[in-house]
């Protein structure tokens, strides 16, 4: 089924964003970012576009900055099927072409394959507060974008309101109105709902005083011969009363009274059933009045339909479900780039919370996100992670890169910390990100974390270094030592640091690694000298026990130069 598609939109002083162009994928795009970032403004945006009526009233607050005098402007470039109305109107739609980019002029006399035709739409806010609809024409005229176009084109928009009740009840223009497409329903409804006969329903004593009542508007002259009907105000149409209702227990309850995501499954489903073509979908929040498995159905229902659809979403579990999504992250800059699904698609399932952060933080493993947390409690923030920072897990050096990678290329604001491995593989893509990141990228000039901190506690802290906090792996983190240096069990630690001599620190940064000795035989060997790793700091509490010592042994003057820059672009995030 065709289906309308926006291929290029575009956002001017609308609001908290100043400019924003986006390129929205067909399907499904999942828009990501930090908070008041202008996610529910973009799809708000989209909405003002397709409005189905012309009932909507600007304030100045709809403006940048609340500048009335500087038009805002919002603009699509659309693909509109037949069944959109676009050649049925009284003015002939001349289509523009698709280069892939922006709407061309079209060349009759180019080569190659026919490019897709499609449509510029827009609607400009006035310095009156107006809003004026509007197709523009390859000949830069400009026609009326009517409301009946727009509602032929369909949207359905469930926003992080209630206002999205709207698609259950018959609001011109709305999903349920559209669904039941019949023209002569409003008009017969409002002579039913507006006849007298209410009154009927009252008790004699309200019936006797609204008798007087009319005697005395009589006797003044005044309109007369009262009764009781449902009557519309200014902006409010008693057809608006009516809404679908569903079976409970005998009882017709409206739909609208459901718990919130059930309305906005049945809202879905409306848009489903339409008999005119699939309309454009706004999902604000997705995960708003939805379990996490209804979440999860959701994002698959959405992802089999043939409709354009924008979401966004604060849930983990809506973020892993979007296996066939497009995801876009939205920064505060009111820029939005689109994540690579290669790169990302590992930190999308094992951590989605690192795509919701205001500034995330990519380290090399789990240690590091234990150290790095006592730094960020110590220098930046005791309570850091209420600004927005957020530590992930990158799962080693070439997923690190690799997801560094793809959070630039899609506009993402992040910080990294990462080894430099043995080879210095990749040099040239890790020195594009360097540059690319400055100061928010910290890699070790050699090594890792523990080849670079453990030598700073010398021999003469050993004792110190080896001792667990809760007293369980000391024994084995000794035992350790011992297998490498290849000494009886019983052997002290006066012992082994005789039998290591100078490269007593070496050994220990081995152990911590789990490092293989080339001279080791044997699976079980190999996975037993592997295992010592698990034994020292590879965990969350191994960091944090290995950050917590430098502090306490006072050795972190050694290692702040090596920071310092880094966490002055964090301690910035939090003020930000």
């Amino acid at each position: 089924m065709a289906a309308p598609q926006i291929r290029r939109f575009e956002l001017t002083r609308f609001r908290g964003i100043e400019a924003l162009v986006w390129w929205p994928a067909p399907g499904v795009n999942l828009i990501l970012g930090g908070g008041d970032v202008g996610k529910s403004t973009l799809l708000e945006a989209i909405a003002l576009l397709l409005y189905p009526t012309n009932g909507f009233v600007l304030s100045d607050t709809d403006y940048f900055n609340r500048l009335v005098e500087n038009e805002l402007l919002i603009e699509a470039v659309m693909s509109l099927p037949d069944a959109s109305g676009i050649h049925d109107q009284s003015w002939t739609a001349w289509p523009w072409e698709w280069d892939g980019e922006q709407a061309v002029l079209p060349d009759p006399e180019a080569d190659g394959p026919v490019r897709d035709p499609v449509y510029r739409v827009r609607v400009r806010g006035t310095s009156e507060l107006d809003l004026a609809y509007e197709v523009i024409q390859p000949d830069g005229s400009v026609v009326s974008f009517p409301t009946a176009l727009r509602r032929r084109i369909g949207l359905v928009r469930l926003a992080a309101d209630d206002r999205s009740d709207r698609d259950l009840r018959l609001i011109q223009g709305g999903a349920l109105d559209r669904l039941l497409d019949d023209r002569a329903l409003r008009a017969r409804l409002g002579r039913h709902l507006a006849q007298d006969g209410l009154q009927g329903q009252l008790v004699d004593d309200a019936r006797a005083r609204l008798t007087a009542l009319d005697v005395d508007l009589t006797n003044r002259h005044l309109p007369h011969g009262l009764g009781l009907g449902f009557v519309g105000g200014p902006g409010v149409s008693i057809n608006s009363l009516v809404g679908l209702t569903s079976d409970k227990d005998g009882v017709a309850l409206p739909m609208t009274s459901w718990g919130a995501g059930t309305r906005r499954l049945a809202a879905l489903t409306i848009a489903d059933n339409l008999q005119d073509g699939a309309p454009i979908i706004l999902i604000d929040e997705i995960e708003r009045g939805l379990e996490p498995y209804r979440q999860a159905a959701l994002m698959r229902t959405l992802d089999e339909r043939p409709s354009q659809t924008m979401v966004t979403t604060h849930s983990g579990f809506a973020i892993t479900a979007a296996t066939g999504a497009t995801l876009w992250h939205l920064d505060a800059a009111g820029s939005i780039g689109k994540l690579p699904t290669e790169k990302v698609s590992a930190l999308q399932q094992r951590d989605p919370a690192a795509l919701l952060s205001r500034l995330t933080v990519i380290v090399e493993g789990i240690t590091e996100v234990g150290f790095l947390e006592v730094l960020l409690e110590r220098h930046v923030a005791p309570n850091w992670g209420a600004y927005g920072l957020y530590i992930a897990d990158g799962g080693g050096n070439d997923r690190v890169l690799q997801l560094l990678e793809g959070l630039l290329s899609g506009g993402v604001r992040f910080a990294g910390m990462a080894d430099r491995e043995a080879g210095n593989p990749a040099p040239e893509r890790w020195a594009r990100v360097q540059r690319a990141s400055g100061d928010r990228l910290l890699r070790w000039n050699e090594g890792n974390l523990e080849s670079n901190v453990l030598p700073l506690f010398g021999v003469q802290r050993l004792q110190t270094l080896i001792t667990d906090p809760d007293n369980r792996k000391t024994g084995q983190r000794r035992r350790s030592l011992i297998d490498r240096l290849g000494l009886a069990p019983e052997a002290t630690l006066e012992q082994i640091s005789v039998a290591a001599g100078d490269g007593l620190m070496q050994v220990v940064v081995e152990a911590a690694l789990g490092n293989i000795p080339p001279d080791i035989v044997g699976d079980e060997r190999r996975k037993m000298f592997k295992g010592h790793a698990s034994q020292w700091f590879k965990s969350h509490a191994g960091g944090r026990e290995l950050a917590n010592k430098v502090f306490e042994l006072d050795l972190w003057p050694r290692l702040e130069p090596r920071f310092a820059r880094f966490l002055a672009v964090l301690r910035q995030a939090v003020h930000d």
